[in-house]
C-alpha cells in the first residue's frame, strides 16, 4: 500500500489526518461550505420530523379529550333523559282524567325523549350536534315541568269538583230527607184536611109516613101503616168541604139487624167495600139547606126500631132511628 493512497482521519483532539496534512502542505482547501449544508438538511429534517410529530400527538390528544368529554356529555344527557322519564311516568300514574292538551303533550314528550336517546346512540356526533341535543333536553325538562303543574292544577280542580259535588251531594240529600219530610207532613194534613172535608150531619130525623087514597100523606107509628120512611137532615157548617154534588149512600137496617138491599150494590169508604140500600145526589153549597130522602121499602115494614145510616165515600155523615109499633 502506497503511503498517498493511506488516508488518516481527525483524531478526537481536533489533530488533522495525513491527507489533509499533504493537502493543505501542497496548498488545497477542504469544502466546508458542502459538510455545512449536510449539516443544516439533517437539522431540518430532525426538526419537520419533531414538529410532525409534536403535531399528530396534539391532534390525537385533542381528539381523544374531546372524544371523552363527548362521551361524558352524552353519559349525562342519558341520566337527565332516564331523570325525566321517570318524573313523566310518576305524573302519568297520578289518578287523573287527562283533557286533550295534556294527552298530547304527554305524547311529545315521550316522542322527543325517543328522538333523543336514539340520537344519542349514535356513535360520531360533533359538538354543534351536542349543544343541539343538550338544548332539546333543556326544552323538553321545561315542557315536562309544566305538563306536571298541569297535571297538579288539574288534580286540584278536580278535589274542589269533587268537594263541591259531595257538599251538592250532602245538600241534595238533605233536600231530599227535607222533601220527604215535608212530604210526609203534607200527607198527613192532606188526609186530616180529607177528613176535615168530609161532609157530617148536623140533625137528622126520620120519620115514617102513611100516604092516603087521595094522596095525602101524614105522620105514621104504626108499622102495618107505614108506606115509606122519609130523612131530613142538616150538613154541618164546612168551609174545607168542596162545594159539589155528592152521592149520599143509605144504609137500611131493620128490626131484626139485616141490611135491606134490593141489588148487589156496592160502594166504598176507605178502600173497604160496603152495600148499600140506597143512594141518592146531593148539592153541596155549605148553607145549611134542609136535605130530604124518602124510602118506599122493599116489603111491608115491621115492628121495631129501625136504624139508617148515611154515608159519603169518605166516611159516615150520621144515623137515626125510628121505631114502629
Amino acid at each position: 500500500m502506497e503511503e498517498n493512497d493511506v488516508k488518516y482521519k481527525r483524531s478526537f483532539n481536533g489533530e488533522i489526518t495525513v491527507n489533509e496534512q499533504n493537502k493543505m502542505n501542497d496548498g488545497e482547501t477542504p469544502d466546508k461550505s458542502k459538510d455545512t449544508t449536510k449539516i443544516y438538511f439533517f437539522i431540518v429534517a430532525i426538526i419537520t420530523l419533531l414538529a410532525t410529530n409534536v403535531y399528530f400527538y396534539v391532534k390525537y390528544r385533542n381528539s381523544d379529550s374531546q372524544n371523552v368529554t363527548i362521551l361524558s356529555e352524552k353519559s349525562q344527557m342519558e341520566s337527565e333523559l332516564d331523570r325525566i322519564e321517570v318524573e313523566l311516568d310518576r305524573v302519568t300514574k297520578e289518578n287523573v282524567k287527562l283533557t286533550e292538551d295534556l294527552k298530547l303533550a304527554q305524547e311529545s314528550a315521550r316522542i322527543k325523549i325517543d328522538e333523543l336517546r336514539t340520537k344519542l346512540t349514535q356513535n360520531e356526533l360533533d359538538r354543534a350536534e351536542i349543544e343541539r341535543a343538550q338544548q332539546q333536553i333543556i326544552q323538553l325538562r321545561e315542557a315536562v315541568s309544566k305538563y306536571k303543574k298541569d297535571i297538579e292544577k288539574l288534580k286540584s280542580e278536580n278535589a274542589l269538583l269533587v268537594s263541591e259535588r259531595d257538599s251538592l251531594k250532602v245538600s241534595a240529600n238533605s233536600a231530599i230527607a227535607k222533601a220527604d219530610e215535608l212530604e210526609s207532613i203534607n200527607h198527613d194534613l192532606e188526609q186530616k184536611v180529607d177528613v176535615a172535608s168530609a161532609l157530617k150531619i148536623s140533625s137528622i130525623n126520620v120519620n115514617a109516613l102513611r100516604v092516603h087514597r087521595s094522596g095525602k100523606e101524614s105522620s105514621e107509628t104504626r108499622a102495618k101503616r107505614t108506606d115509606k120512611l122519609k130523612i131530613d137532615f142538616n150538613i154541618a157548617d164546612n168551609p174545607l168541604a168542596k162545594k159539589a154534588i155528592y152521592e149520599v149512600y143509605i144504609r137500611v137496617i131493620e128490626p131484626s139487624g139485616n141490611l135491606l138491599i134490593a141489588d148487589n150494590n156496592i160502594f166504598e169508604v176507605d178502600g173497604i167495600e160496603m152495600q148499600y140500600t140506597e143512594k141518592t145526589g146531593i148539592e153541596f153549597s155549605n148553607d145549611g139547606k134542609l136535605y130530604s130522602f124518602e124510602w118506599k121499602g122493599f116489603e111491608e115494614f115491621k115492628s121495631g126500631t129501625y136504624t139508617i145510616v148515611l154515608y159519603t165515600s169518605k166516611g159516615t155523615m150520621g144515623k137515626a132511628t125510628i121505631r114502629l109499633s
